[in-house]
């Protein structure tokens, strides 16, 4: 007896001393912030934006940002906790509208949600205004792959999923993109905007249209990784970190399915190819074999370098034509390159690529591949037969250029998919910095340069809008089909019927 309660006593201890140990890993992951240290925050944020990132006011008066700054500073009362801060600034995405510049909580925090809060314990896609099971790594088997998620501990979860999609950058009015991340790190990002729990009350609809509710444990994410792979085979790899699938091409039944995944000079073919040699020999392909019908597949494609935009667009225009109108920079020198991870290569970019003195406030690009005042010719194997693109929320920053450049020159071309997640015109990026504000350790990437495609059309704020909208349904999804590409050869079968 006296044994068994020493080790009650031990036990006891042991969860006290833990439990008081994980408290003060969040305190230090979470601090509390003097207010002054806040405004200070404020002021600094403010004024970087307003001197470095070009486009500032692309979607937003400065008038409205202002009265945006001063609510802010309105709203800090008193002190607060850090991630309450990044909570409070977060909605400046829906000011500044451009998807490279990303605000991210402090990076303590970051490490302690995805080490070890309690994570919902979900894995979750977006279709139809539904949010839908991808996979259920609850240890309660009874929520099915395909059942409708419809409230987290008492909110709607489309409320939820909404709120957190606001809070996302994106370019302009897009939500494609935002929407596409909030799916994939709901988990985290729920955690950002409404904490962790150790239990997560939901309300679901399953495939049979039965409604029911569950109270699932919360997992930690090196948890939520390992079942991932256990049950279902899949490893989860963010969104930033993710390698591009190799350029390939499939020719059947005279259509050609080109996938170009980045647009990146390193970037090789299933076969090894370089992504400059790929697209030539692959064009000339096209040629000799009188191909008259291709799908340009760029879903998932993230952007890259101009070099290789150039390259394909060569391959598909068969007029001479620029890619940018105009590019520029700024400033060529930081406000605060204390707070900045600014490196050597940045610096060097701007001695060698921009102007030393500002013109009109600003300073512009030097002749550079796809800003030159000559414009780029045509290869010898262009192809001008049936063209149609396909596009979705993940056809970002390069990407969005090429689809724009395209739908200026090849009037004929189909698009296909969702909505691209890059403006067409207008891409703020390039040379990119985080600023971590020094007092929260909220971070930003503040982005230094301004590129404008040489089109005809305005910025409206949206990316290239597919003619035909279609995307896979979750079970589409969970049965490893393409519906987008089926309705594309389908299309291409039907016109030659015709």
């Amino acid at each position: 007896m006296f044994k068994s309660f020493r080790l009650l006593s031990f036990a006891l201890t042991l969860f006290f001393w833990s439990g008081l140990l994980a408290q003060t890993r969040k305190s230090e992951a979470n601090p509390i912030i003097k207010k002054d240290l806040l405004l200070q925050d404020l002021q600094i944020l403010k004024k970087n934006l307003e001197v470095a990132q070009p486009g500032l006011y692309n979607y937003t008066s400065k008038q409205e940002m202002d009265l945006f700054f001063e609510n802010i500073k309105d709203s800090i009362v008193g002190d607060m906790h850090a991630i309450d801060f990044f909570r409070l600034i977060a909605p400046l995405s829906n000011k500044i509208r451009n998807g490279h510049t990303i605000l991210v909580p402090p990076s303590k925090w970051e490490d302690h949600v995805i080490t070890e809060e309690k994570l919902l314990p979900l894995d979750l896609y977006f279709y139809n205004d539904g949010l839908y099971v991808l996979h259920n790594l609850s240890n309660n088997p009874k929520i099915e792959r395909g059942s409708v998620l419809k409230s987290i501990n008492g909110k709607p979860a489309n409320y939820l999923f909404g709120y957190v999609v606001d809070r996302w950058f994106k370019d302009g009015y897009n939500t494609t993109r935002p929407r596409e991340i909030a799916e994939e790190e709901f988990r985290f990002l729920y955690t950002h905007f409404f904490n962790a729990s150790n239990t997560y009350n939901v309300e679901f609809v399953d495939t049979h249209g039965q409604r029911a509710r569950l109270a699932l444990e919360g997992i930690t994410e090196p948890e939520f990784q390992k079942r991932l792979k256990a049950r279902f085979n899949k490893d989860y790899v963010p969104w930033w970190r993710k390698n591009p699938e190799p350029l390939s091409l499939a020719v059947n039944k005279g259509i050609a399915h080109l996938k170009v995944t980045q647009f990146y000079n390193g970037l090789r073919s299933m076969e090894g190819m370089r992504f400059g040699k790929f697209i030539k020999d692959t064009f000339k392909r096209l040629n000799e074999e009188r191909i008259t019908d291709l799908i340009l597949d760029l879903r998932g494609n993230s952007g890259g370098n101009v070099e290789p935009q150039i390259e394909l667009l060569k391959h598909l225009i068969s007029k001479p034509f620029h890619l940018y109108r105009e590019v520029y920079a700024n400033v060529r020198k930081l406000p605060n390159p204390e707070y900045y991870e600014f490196g050597l290569l940045s610096k060097t970019a701007f001695r060698k690529n921009f102007s030393k003195e500002p013109i009109s406030g600003v300073y512009p690009m030097r002749s550079q591949i796809g800003f030159e005042e000559k414009p780029e010719p045509p290869s010898e194997n262009v192809f001008t037969g049936n063209l149609y693109v396909l596009i979705d929320g993940w056809s970002f920053s390069a990407a969005g250029e090429v689809c724009g450049v395209l739908k200026e020159h090849r009037k004929d071309a189909i698009f296909l998919g969702e909505e691209t997640g890059g403006n067409p015109i207008t891409n703020i990026s390039g040379i990119q910095t985080f600023l971590t504000l020094p007092n929260s350790k909220s971070r930003i990437l503040v982005c230094l340069v301004s590129y404008t495609t040489d089109v005809s059309y305005e910025n409206d704020g949206f990316g290239v809008k597919p003619h035909i909208t279609i995307r896979n349904s979750v079970f589409d999804v969970l049965e490893g089909k393409d519906r987008v590409l089926e309705k594309t050869n389908a299309l291409i079968f039907e016109s030659r019927s015709q």
